[in-house]
């Protein structure tokens, strides 16, 4: 057929277009419309070179191949060259170079199809063969296809041409008649005589009538444009763009939009349009007087014929006007106040007027839904969401309907405008406007919690730089609370980023209908109290918020279980539960939700009649906002409570803690960038890669949020720069059925080495493990890639390479994978009585609209539903259906205010009807094949009703079934499946969740910043640090106001008032005076404050205060408060120095003392205590080693720890420490001190405080050395502290430690110990004798004595009333603990009490029987549970079966005492804490000596300890080393109230404040002592055949001794035997006329030698005490 034939029919050749057309053109030749070809060229993406060409020619012909010079012959004396997108891109790569000459090209016009469909097919659905710029076709890379489809195209237009009018012609030939991309068009159509010009020559070509065009617009689109808009610039200046939006405008759909490959090459489009349709005129025209007025568009959209006022000023009116004049402006306006309308009306205007869409960025996903499902219950469509709660079905159809212009308003969370996905479907669109809702959340989020709400004006700049339109897109800010400082905020970031200023209207805080009260309550229980009964007071809808998530279940249980129906809402639920509890509390099914500040944000419901804060919210912002829930109807009187309790507070300052982000944190972040960029500018990574890098473990809270924190702060410090989000979906289903068809599959492949099978198993039983937990808390978490790599110990390119090959294999694919949840419906008997009830009302209304529309209201139409039999209907299942209706194309609606309706279809009846038939089939089959698979479903899945399935599988199964769905035996798509599921959740006959992905989401960061020397510095930090200093400042805010309305009602409200409209600083000057100021920029309140720290002196408060230097270093004298400074210490850095606990190590010599610190700290700052890592150097060294070790095994593991992180073999994440504390430092050895480098250099800004006193050093016999602690000294920005105040000893005692030091020779302390007391106490020093007549002196005796003398004192003490006091303690030291063990056994041969104290070399706490007994029946109940916590049940059990078993063994106090030290400091009891508990702890630790009044100690073991009275058993040494005289150091200075040294030698001779005696009398040794036998004391091998009988023991029993053995007594059998050493020593005892006159048992102790082999069995061995008498 010719273009002639086709344009006209049979009509005469006198309308030949040639004759005309050359009349009109300049050019010499005559052209003849049927003298055209086609031409489509086929160009590499790569090297841009022509690959192949297709051309059509009038007379059929064909050209199929890339020889440029063929094709020119092919063209050869060709009129018209035609393509799609031909101008700018085929004839750029055909005709620009030879062999075609500038002669050649001259002879054709170019007709191009691209640039006419958007003008002749402006309204959808556009052409069928025109997607985008890209012509529809079946083959790919086929240009002679493309040429016919390009072909059938032109025809089209032409015959679309012909459509229009005359006028409308005439403007469009006007307008575009220069432009060469419709020059070629309007000649072929012969429409160059249709222009509009000044003169009559034909050959001019410049001289418009502009005049007269602006007439014949105005005329043609009378009623449809401002009539007073000006036409002649637009045309001028930009005619394309006037063109475009002239046939937009002419469409009867205002869902029609633009097509963003136009708007891109035209931006000016977008204004034109604005200033045709939108921006008012001010002499007003028919136009604006109808379609801008915002009364009447309030009363058609909304049915309301008047705004709300606030106070009787017109806000809500003015700020509409605002936004519908196309100005920026910030609204805060009180909850309930009707802001959502503020925006949604401009929006809706909008969207009919230019086709526009509003952006409205929200916090929450709830508020996302809530505001949608609002508009929809209006009838009104326009609205969608794109958030992670919607279903993947539902989230195609969103952006589908974003994309084809269904929507007007589109919700987004500001993360989603890091997505390329919402990206690119933005600039597609005409964007009106964004709006923020819930602005106040721009400040108090935007720098730490939600940092891309400080992307969102970077956002709409580079929106606005990639439109290079000439207009801004204007902002809308809305909140309901907002103080001075945030409005400011606010304002200076959108001056900032887009230059705009935002005009403010601003309501007052204040509510009338409210009525507020604080309660105080003194304990949780008194506040649950008061709660029930305010609840049972005011039986109405109310909400009660907490502050965390836990809490909302605990109490809505609570609640629930006293009658009290409630229901939880926490934003950690699944998003199921979140819609089915929000849903149930806003239908009134239940009156009473429990809540974290999440709910209700946004959410509108006008009953709540009482909010309770059970928590006080975290600032005046928040319990406003919080409050205003209450009462949102303002008719109705609404009572809002706060249950307040001192420590409320304390909460709150926690949490923030917790997720703060220090300034260390940011420095690690920017060392992992560093390292991960390696000198390269541009990074693709995770979150979780970032983080892994920086050293954080899994132990860092929302540890994916804390790294875009961080990167937020070095971007705005100009480190970096975040581009987009660059998802990598890998696949979306799981092809196979089960774990060993997987595994079967995976074997089998040729694509798998032997090596890599078993990483492939592994990846893919943790991804169906994944795919069928039902609702789990983090469902994608683990089918991400780098959470799979993180998990499975493997590397991210491996996981990558095993998830392709298993692709291939077929065992992943793209099924998109879905959930079904079908609990809430109930069986499929209702199911299907539901969707046949629907499908019989559907198919009613389908068959009531006519062919023309069916004009009825929602009410008219139920009751004529009802009335025809239809008993079922409701106006909302009326409403849920038109919704899918019209959201799925099937019909049109429009809808006025008071809901009149007029509904068309979109086809006619036949196919509408069979679409309808075909949907209600498949949604059939769907509900009997989804509840026959959750028939055969098991576990979780059966329990919640949830059927994992996917798409393809259904209509696969649909497919190859003999079911009569559909006719002409055509085979279902998938978008047929697609749309009977959103049909059948739209009606709630089931609930679909969560997409099945296996993806790597990796953030896009370029560094900006290449110098590696660089470090993110405190200046840099200042902003963030500022935020934070406010957050802190708002609790302490909230809780002043909590304080005053318990004691003044009106200066509450006063100070409410002001908070939010006085300037920040005159509030903090008028309410916070004085020190108050200073009081809240602490993290604490006053009152913990002073609890904390007030009772620490200066120099301990100058430790505490210093939160700068890199390495403190304290020299604490005895007395000094070293422990308590450091417990203080730790608690400072968890709560005012922004220390998180994963990033603190604390490091200590023994497990007792690492104890005593988690206790203490415990007791100061709760239940934060229990996640500081407080460890021994060998535990942390074990840790990084990856081993569980014991005493026994230490040796070197410190050293190999040191090596391997200089080596760089630690992961970061084990050794990344911003805070090292170490315990007793002076006490460090070599290989300890290396440990402690390695850290510092493997963390560059890590601190170090080092406690200790070099003169308490003596441990040199295992390589202790001060010397290292004096290195820390000279480290780089290091203090040096000395701590002389003693507070435990009285002066006397303190010069007496003062002159005895002297003596020592290495020291670091130069200044003297200074006694806090103002007493003087006392210090005798008694000299004995060493022999009298060559005969020893023993100095037993007269210590008893002493002893003897405290305890007469003691008693007169208590006898007298007016002294009486707590018994004072005593405490005798001996060197050895043999001397210990004598002197212990002289006084219980008086009759005195005492408890021994002594190191037990070789015996191992873990080896006692009684500890191994209660090991071994926590594993036997672990074995069951795998789990690495140990139930509560078990451990009671093992406790219970342990105690009984061991009930009158004198060992098992110790066992008590560990496990109750245990639970104390583990709140959870974690079996690898358990074992490093046991393997690291001594016997001695659990000698519980707080009740004794007398103890017995060696020195070594009295260390850390203090007693009123200390007596010192001291045999002059040989040689007096410094090691030595330490030791006798750190004894003496254990006294408190008075201190006796019994020597025979002259060490002390020198101290001048002490008491010098002369003991000349001869002691002679007592007539009983006992000898305690270690491992070295018995012959180990003998005891190996009896360790039947030896368990069967218990300690305390007796036991016969005969020739250095020990026998049972019942039996005579020998159990035991001594060794040859000691043998030896019991013989010189003998000779001094000592005998064993008794034996018994001590302990009970496991053993094997180290050289025995690996599977031998332990022996069990008696260590016995044996008592000899003279």
């Amino acid at each position: 057929m010719s273009i002639l034939d086709f344009l006209f029919g049979n009509k005469s050749s006198d309308n030949n277009i040639s004759d005309t057309a050359d009349v009109v053109d300049a050019t010499p030749r005559h052209r003849n419309a049927d003298n055209y070809a086609f031409v489509d060229v086929e160009v590499g993406m790569k090297d841009h070179k022509v690959h192949d060409i297709g051309s059509l020619r009038h007379d059929g012909a064909l050209f199929h191949n890339a020889n440029k010079a063929e094709l020119a012959t092919f063209l050869q004396d060709i009129d018209y060259v035609c393509g799609h997108n031909i101008v700018h891109h085929d004839a750029k790569y055909l005709f620009d170079q030879p062999p075609f000459t500038t002669a050649q090209k001259s002879q054709w016009l170019l007709v191009d199809t691209l640039y006419m469909s958007p003008l002749l097919f402006a309204a959808r659905p556009c052409h069928k063969l025109v997607k985008d710029d890209k012509l529809v076709s079946d083959d790919v890379n086929n240009p002679v296809n493309d040429c016919k489809k390009a072909r059938s195209l032109l025809f089209d237009e032409i015959a679309q041409w012909n459509m229009l009018s005359r006028d409308e012609q005439s403007i469009f030939a006007t307008l575009l008649f220069k432009e060469k991309e419709f020059e070629g068009f309007l000649s072929m159509v012969n429409a160059f005589g249709l222009r509009m010009l000044l003169t009559n020559r034909p050959d001019d070509r410049e001289d418009i009538d502009y005049p007269m065009l602006e007439r014949q617009i105005k005329k043609q689109f009378a009623g449809r444009i401002c009539g007073h808009a000006d036409i002649v610039t637009m045309a001028m200046k930009h005619p394309c763009e006037l063109a475009y939006a002239l046939a937009l405008v002419d469409t009867n759909d205002y869902r029609s939009v633009t097509p963003g490959w136009v708007l891109y090459n035209y931006p000016e489009v977008e204004h034109i349009m604005l200033l045709l349709r939108h921006r008012r005129c001010a002499d007003g025209c028919d136009y604006c007087n109808t379609f801008l007025d915002i009364h009447q568009n309030l009363k058609q959209h909304f049915g309301y014929s008047s705004f709300r006022t606030y106070d009787g000023q017109p806000l809500q009116e003015r700020a509409a006007q605002a936004a519908a004049d196309g100005k920026s402006l910030l609204a805060i306006f009180p909850t309930g106040g009707g802001k959502s309308l503020t925006f949604q009306l401009p929006a809706l205007m909008d969207g009919r007027s230019v086709h526009g869409l509003t952006v409205v960025i929200s916090p929450l996903q709830s508020l996302m839904k809530d505001q949608v499902d609002n508009l929809e219950a209006r009838g009104i469509t326009d609205a969608v969401t794109i958030n992670g709660l919607l279903d993947p079905i539902s989230r195609s159809l969103a952006i589908e309907r974003v994309q084809n212009g269904d929507a007007s308003l589109l919700y987004i969370s500001p993360e989603m405008l890091r997505s390329n996905t919402i990206e690119r479907i933005l600039m597609a669109r005409h964007v009106v406007r964004f709006g923020i809702a819930e602005a106040h959340c721009f400040s108090a989020w935007g720098q730490d919690f939600r940092v891309d709400y400080l992307y969102i004006g970077k956002f709409i700049k580079k929106y606005q730089e990639h439109k290079q339109g000439s207009c801004t897109v204007p902002v809308s800010c809305f909140t309901a609370t907002a103080k001075q400082k945030v409005v400011q905020d606010i304002c200076d970031y959108f001056r900032h980023w887009l230059g705009t200023d935002l005009e403010l209207f601003a309501s007052s805080a204040s509510r009338k209908n409210l009525q507020y009260k604080v309660i105080h309550v003194d304990s949780d229980e008194d506040k649950y109290v008061r709660l029930r009964e305010l609840l049972c007071e005011r039986l109405c809808p109310t909400i009660i918020y907490v502050s965390r998530t836990k809490r909302t279940v605990e109490l809505a249980s609570r609640l629930s279980r006293d009658g009290i129906k409630a229901l939880p809402f926490n934003g950690k639920m699944s998003p199921d539960d979140k819609i089915k509890n929000q849903n149930a509390f806003m239908s009134g099914e239940v009156d009473i939700i429990v809540a974290t500040s999440a709910f209700g944000m946004g959410v509108d419901k006008s009953d709540v009649g009482l909010v309770v804060h059970y928590d006080i919210s975290d600032s005046l912002e928040n319990y406003v906002q919080e409050a205003g829930r209450a009462g949102r109807n303002p008719s109705l009187s609404a009572r809002c409570f706060v249950l307040y309790a001192d420590n409320d507070l304390d909460k709150h300052f926690i949490l923030l803690n917790q997720t703060k982000l220090s300034i260390s944190e940011i420095q690690q972040v920017w060392q992992a960038i560093k390292r991960l960029t390696h000198n390269q500018s541009h990074l693709q990574c995770s979150a979780l890669e970032i983080a892994r890098q920086a050293g954080w473990d899994d132990s860092v809270a929302d540890i994916e949020t804390r790294v875009r924190t961080a990167i937020a702060a070095l971007e705005q410090s100009g480190y970096i720069e975040r581009g987009n989000n660059m998802p990598h979906v890998y696949a979306t289903g799981i092809t196979v059925r089960n774990m060993d068809e997987a595994r079967q599959r995976i074997a089998s492949s040729s694509l798998f080495d032997k090596e890599e099978v078993e990483n492939a198993v592994r990846i893919i039983k943790s991804l169906i493990s994944q795919k069928y937990i039902s609702r789990a808390q983090d469902a994608e978490a683990e089918s991400r890639i780098d959470y799979l790599a993180d998990i499975l110990g493997l590397n991210k390119h491996e996981v990558v390479s095993a998830v392709g090959r298993m692709r291939q294999e077929g065992i992943l694919g793209d099924t998109k994978d879905i959930s079904a949840f079908m609990q809430d419906v109930g069986n499929e008997r209702k199911a299907m009585h539901k969707l046949e009830c629907f499908a019989k009302l559907e198919q009613y209304v389908l068959s009531n609209i006519p062919d023309d529309a069916l004009r009825i209201s929602y009410k008219q139409l139920n009751d004529k539903a009802v009335h025809d039999g239809l008993e079922e209907s409701t106006e909302k299942h009326i409403r849920t259906l038109l919704y899918f209706l019209v959201v799925k194309n099937y019909t049109r609606k429009k809808e006025d205010g008071i809901q009149n309706l007029v509904i068309s279809r979109q086809a006619d009846m036949k196919n509408t009807l069979a679409r309808f038939e075909k949907r209600l089939n498949i949604c059939r089959f769907a509900i009997g094949w989804l509840y026959a698979r959750a028939a055969n479903a098991e576990g979780e899945a059966a329990k919640n009703g949830v059927v994992n399935f996917s798409v393809v599988e259904l209509l696969n199964d649909i497919n190859a079934g003999n079911h009569s769905l559909f006719y002409n035996g055509e085979e279902l798509k998938i978008e047929d499946i697609e749309e009977a599921l959103l049909y059948l959740s739209k009606i709630g006959a089931l609930k679909l969740e969560g997409g099945f992905l296996v993806l790597y989401n990796a953030m896009t960061i370029n560094r900006k910043q290449m110098d590696n020397r660089v470090r993110y510095k405190q200046d840099d930090y200042r902003m963030l640090n500022e935020f934070y200093k406010q957050k802190i400042q708002q609790i302490h805010i909230v809780g002043e106001y909590a304080n005053l309305m318990v004691r003044d009602y009106d200066a509450a409200l006063q100070y409410v008032q002001d908070y939010f409209q006085m300037d920040y600083h005159r509030f903090i000057s008028k309410y916070f005076k004085g020190n108050r100021e200073t009081e809240i920029e602490r993290n604490v309140t006053p009152s913990k404050y002073k609890k904390l720290f007030g009772i620490l002196s200066k120099r301990q408060k100058e430790i505490i205060d210093d939160h700068e230097s890199r390495c403190i270093v304290v020299a604490a004298g005895p007395g000094s408060g070293k422990t308590r400074v450091l417990v203080h210490k730790l608690a400072s850095l968890l709560l005012l120095e922004d220390v998180k606990h994963e990033q603190l190590l604390m490091l200590t010599f023994s497990r007792a003392a690492a104890t005593e610190f988690k206790q203490r700290l415990m007791q100061l700052i709760d239940n934060a205590a229990h996640f500081v890592e407080i460890k021994t150097f060998h535990s942390y060294c074990f840790d990084l080693l990856g081993r569980v070790g014991n005493l026994d095994e230490a040796g070197d593991v410190v050293k190999q720890a040191a090596e391997m992180i200089n080596n760089g073999e630690v992961e970061p994440n084990r050794i990344s420490k911003t805070v090292l504390v170490i315990d007793e430092a002076q006490d460090m050895s070599k290989d300890d001190y290396a440990l402690v480098s390695a850290l510092m250099k493997a963390n560059e800004e890590m601190r170090v405080i080092a406690v200790g006193d070099d003169d308490q050093n003596i441990y040199e016999f295992r390589g202790s050395n001060s010397r290292y602690l004096y290195e820390l000294t000279q480290t780089e920005h290091s203090r040096f502290i000395e701590m002389t105040e003693n507070y435990r000893s009285l002066r006397h005692i303190v010069d007496a430690a003062n002159d005895f030091a002297l003596n020592i020779r290495q020291r670091i302390k130069s200044t003297p110990i200074i006694s806090m007391s103002q007493e003087d106490g006392e210090v005798r020093i008694v000299k004995h004798p060493y022999e009298i007549q060559e005969k020893k002196v023993y100095m037993y005796q007269p210590i008893l004595e002493d002893v003897t003398r405290l305890l007469r004192s003691n008693a007169s003490k208590e006898a007298d009333a007016s002294s009486r006091k707590k018994n004072e303690t005593i405490s005798i030291l001996t060197q050895t603990n043999e001397e210990a063990v004598i002197m212990l056994a002289l006084l219980h041969s008086h009759n005195i009490k005492a408890k021994l104290v002594q190191s037990m070399d070789g015996l191992r706490f873990w080896n006692l029987a009684e500890v191994r007994y209660f090991l071994k029946k926590i594993d036997q109940g672990i074995k069951e549970t795998k789990s690495p916590i140990i139930p509560d049940d078990i451990w009671e059990a093992a406790k219970q079966q342990t105690f009984q078993k061991y009930a009158t063994s004198q060992a098992l106090p110790y066992l008590r005492r560990s496990l109750q030290v245990f639970e104390q400091t583990n709140r959870a009891k974690y079996y690898s804490d358990l074992r490093e508990f046991v393997f690291e702890s001594s016997v001695e630790d659990f000698c519980d000596i707080s009740k004794s009044d007398i103890v017995v100690s060696t020195i070594h073991k009295a260390k850390g300890h203090e007693f009123d009275h200390v007596l010192m058993l001291i045999t002059h040494p040989e040689h007096p080393t410094d090691d030595i005289l330490r030791r006798y150091y750190v004894g003496m200075t254990r006294a408190k109230r008075t201190l006796t040294i019994h020597t025979n030698g002259n060490l002390f001779d020198s101290l001048k404040s002490a008491q010098h005696l002369y003991d000349a009398q001869a002691y002679d040794e007592p007539n009983e002592i006992v000898l305690q036998l270690s491992h070295k004391d018995v012959n180990l091998g003998f005891s190996k055949p009896h360790k039947d009988a030896i368990l069967c023991l218990r300690s305390g029993m007796p036991l016969t001794y005969h020739d250095h053995c020990l026998c049972l007594p019942s039996t005579g059998r020998d159990i035991a035997q001594l060794s040859i050493k000691m043998k030896e020593e019991l013989g010189k005892w003998e000779l001094k006329g000592y005998k064993v006159t008794a034996a018994r048992i001590r302990f009970i102790v496991a053993w094997k030698s180290k050289d025995a082999p690996r599977d031998e069995k332990e022996s069990a061995i008696v260590l016995a005490d044996l008592v000899m008498k003279k």
